[in-house]
């Protein structure tokens, strides 16, 4: 009964080895290499950062005063189209002004600072868009960020993949060529992801609260500055893991 039960489990396990069509020394015959592409694109959406700041010698006043200019800056830009929803408050900070001229460090005025974050889905009007938020009040831009709408990032993300996989598959052509060998198929395939480079334009745009009235005047509504963006790059990695065999 033993000799019979030994010799079942030696057929079985003969049989679980040549079954799988693949010899065990082979298993060891891989190549593994990562290919990285990319998709350049050009952008659809924008993001700008502005802010509303103020000055005076009371705390409430630079407040009242910095919310009556934000309130005209948001109502610019809704009559030209923004939403609600696209226009957020990203920061709000009050700041204390010192007097250094004498030995005690006395507060002299304060100074508040709104932030906004603006998000322009027709990058066409970024121009405008920034010409109103300065005519209401806004006097502080501090970048524009170009990006893709999340319809198109699905989109992109695949055509990079695609692109990753074409470089690796064409690396392993090249190394299998070159060791005399001959590519037997992917045995596993992985991403590490994909990211989204935005094009970033730094504004650094100010004007001071005694240049802020003098500009107004002068320009009662002031013209949208020429932007013109760069691509967008969506970037993605792969590994790919190949069986090879040894050619005879």
């Amino acid at each position: 009964m033993t000799a019979f039960l030994l010799a079942v489990l030696l057929v079985g396990l003969a049989s679980a080895f040549w079954g799988s069509g693949v010899p065990m020394i082979q298993q060891n015959n891989v190549l593994t290499v990562s290919g990285h592409g990319t998709v350049d694109t050009y952008p659809d959406e924008a993001v700008l950062r502005l802010a509303v700041v103020t000055q005076a010698e009371d705390v409430k006043n630079a407040s009242d005063e910095n919310a009556g200019k934000m309130d005209a800056c948001l109502a610019a830009l809704y009559e030209i189209g923004i939403s609600e929803d696209d226009a957020v408050t990203s920061g709000y900070r009050v700041r204390p002004g010192y007097d250094h001229g004498g030995s005690d460090r006395r507060i002299v005025s304060f100074q508040v600072r709104n932030s906004l974050t603006v998000t322009v889905r027709d990058i066409e009007e970024i121009g405008d868009v920034i010409g109103a938020a300065l005519s209401a009040g806004a006097n502080e831009i501090d970048d524009v960020t170009f990006t893709v709408s999340d319809d198109r990032q699905a989109g992109l993300k695949g055509e990079a993949i695609a692109d990753a996989v074409a470089k690796a598959s064409a690396d392993a052509s090249v190394v299998a060529d070159a060791m005399g060998v001959t590519i037997v198929g992917p045995v596993e395939i992985s991403t590490t992801g994909s990211r989204l480079s935005p094009y970033r334009m730094r504004m650094d745009y100010a004007i001071r609260d005694d240049e802020i009235q003098l500009a107004v005047e002068a320009t009662p509504m002031a013209a949208g500055p020429q932007i013109l963006p760069g691509d967008v790059t969506v970037s993605a990695q792969v590994i790919v893991v190949y069986e090879f065999q040894v050619n005879q």
